[in-house]
């Protein structure tokens, strides 16, 4: 049976899916992280390569049938990234056509049925991502939690700890967020925050899962976890506008698809984010995307079939 496959590669986790040539879905599988960015290549390269096994399997499928596969992942927006990994899938066996993108690119496949629109994704990273009338791309942020990142879960923890230590120094007022994370990370001491943060083997996504924490001290009424959240949909806000100033479409009716835990479990942001972004462009239409972006992925697949 010929068949294509889509997947959704996460910095956290990724998701993948196996659909026949008519793209009636056959099986969906979560994994692990395929960020090449987020994670070392050999680890990226296992769970990619366990992740297709494991679909293929359930589905009772062969490697060699697949016709088309489309990777949409945050650590695959350059060139020498995506020839990284499609040198990988064609190690695999697979002889169908490849197709490696960004994450942006897929969760707009998916809310858009392949039209033009924007995505604002916030989950372990951020980026936005526009795709004009005419085809035209425009990527705004994805540099990384080192040097960007901001509005992410991530870029969430990683102010939440400083605050925390911030409030322990008696530099700011006392938060809830200093308690909250250290029962979160399990230490006892203030001091421990930093092996927590530069033991040489903490995951990006070990700090990102405390934007929950934040999230949690905000509900409380702490301030400065309200503080943190706003600023974080500020910057999500900014990245949007970006791209629809580059776009040149501040005048038209524009789909803005939002994308990433950030959005889609934390309220408060995804509210502040939507009242800045339609107070600024009202014609915007936000839409959420319920992390089927494999299914996106699913789409560009079959795409390339049609191209020939």
């Amino acid at each position: 049976m010929k068949y294509v496959i889509g997947i959704d590669g996460g910095g956290t986790k990724s998701i993948i899916s196996v659909a026949d040539l008519q793209g009636n879905i056959i099986v969906t599988e979560e994994g692990g992280s395929t960020n090449i960015r987020s994670q070392k290549e050999s680890e990226v390269y296992t769970n990619l390569g366990n992740l297709i096994e494991n679909a293929l399997k359930k589905a009772d499928l062969r490697i060699e049938e697949c016709e088309a596969i489309c990777i949409g992942t945050a650590g695959a927006g350059r060139e020498e990234e995506q020839d990284k990994i499609k040198k990988y899938i064609q190690s695999l066996g697979v002889k169908g056509k490849i197709l490696i993108t960004n994450d942006a690119e897929i969760v707009i496949a998916e809310a858009t049925g392949g039209k033009e629109g924007i995505a604002v994704i916030a989950g372990t990273g951020s980026i936005a991502y526009g795709i004009g009338k005419n085809g035209e791309r425009v990527r705004v942020g994805g540099w990384g939690h080192l040097i960007g990142d901001e509005g992410s879960a991530y870029y969430i923890g990683i102010e939440g700890i400083r605050a925390a230590l911030r409030c322990h120094d008696g530099r700011e007022p006392y938060t809830e967020l200093l308690p909250m994370i250290m029962r979160e990370i399990n230490i006892i001491n203030p001091e421990e925050f930093v092996n927590f943060v530069y033991e040489e083997n903490v995951k990006k996504d070990k700090i990102a899962s405390l934007a929950r924490i934040v999230d949690q001290a905000c509900k409380k009424g702490d301030k400065k976890a309200k503080e943190i959240l706003t600023k974080a949909a500020k910057e999500l806000f900014l990245l949007a506008k970006a791209v629809i100033k580059k776009l040149k479409v501040e005048e038209e009716n524009m789909t803005v698809v939002v994308s990433g835990s950030v959005f889609l479990n934390n309220v408060f942001v995804y509210e502040e984010f939507a009242k800045l972004l339609t107070k600024e462009y009202p014609n915007v239409s936000i839409k959420k995307s319920r992390n089927r972006a494999s299914k996106g992925a699913v789409m560009l697949a079959l795409k390339l079939l049609v191209k020939g």
